[in-house]
């Protein structure tokens, strides 16, 4: 995603409104505080990938902003990030790595697939035709969210942030 790409608005199923945009280095706070108010159930099925550490770390990176092989998007409703999705593209250059967290404490129908969405425009353009995801094979929701969007992915790579702190 360019930081010309406006955010996209999308109704959510419950009928919020959410916002999905570009993380930008003036997010850090609200990343942070999305990390503090995950539960232990959160940390573990809906936090593939970036683990709670890889969100500190998410928090620090944001200031270099999204570029050529690395995208974070966030997902707002009523100004709280309810969401963070990323991608790193991988040495194969037509797959990229995607992690994603979705809040527990409020709207979150629809959060994943709105993160996903974005994710999969701005990868595209960047010539990405997979995504690889450590997805843990409980997580049902996840696995579904892949399949309803049709996004190809594959899980694999373990990732490094997996524990809870």
């Amino acid at each position: 995603m360019s930081t010309a790409t406006p955010p996209v608005r999308a109704l959510l199923p419950d009928g919020e409104v959410a916002w999905v945009r570009e993380l930008e280095a003036c997010d850090g706070a609200a990343v942070l505080a999305l990390r503090a108010r995950l539960s232990g159930r959160d940390r573990h099925l809906m936090f593939f990938g970036l683990g709670v550490a890889g969100l500190a770390e998410l928090s620090t990176q944001l200031s270099r902003g999204s570029g050529v092989g690395h995208t974070a998007v966030g997902c707002f409703v009523h100004s709280r990030l309810a969401g963070v999705a990323r991608y790193d593209v991988l040495a194969d250059p037509a797959e990229a790595q995607v992690a994603l967290v979705v809040d527990g404490h409020g709207p979150v129908l629809g959060v994943a697939a709105l993160l996903l969405e974005q994710l999969a425009v701005s990868a595209e353009h960047e010539g990405v035709r997979m995504f690889v995801a450590d997805v843990d094979a409980g997580n049902a929701k996840m696995l579904g969210v892949f399949a309803a969007l049709g996004i190809p992915f594959r899980p694999g790579l373990p990732t490094r942030n997996r524990s809870p702190e």
